[in-house]
């Protein structure tokens, strides 16, 4: 995935993750080399720009939440 694609689908993340209620955010969205992601795992990931955070943002676009 190229920078600005990443920067794109990002952005598209933090937008929806403001929406979500709280009470949803430890709820699991993805999951990332046999690991269980949930809103908020997710968010710290993608914050912090960590190479699971690229593989976060392309599984939730491939699902269409992105």
């Amino acid at each position: 995935m190229e920078k600005e694609e990443f920067l794109k689908l990002k952005a598209k993340f933090f937008k929806i993750f403001a929406n979500v209620p709280l009470n949803l955010r430890e709820e699991i969205i993805a999951v990332v080399e046999n690991k269980s992601i949930s809103w908020l795992v997710a968010y710290v990931e993608i914050e912090q720009n960590t190479q699971i955070a690229r593989k976060i943002l392309e599984q939730l676009k491939k699902m269409g939440v992105l």
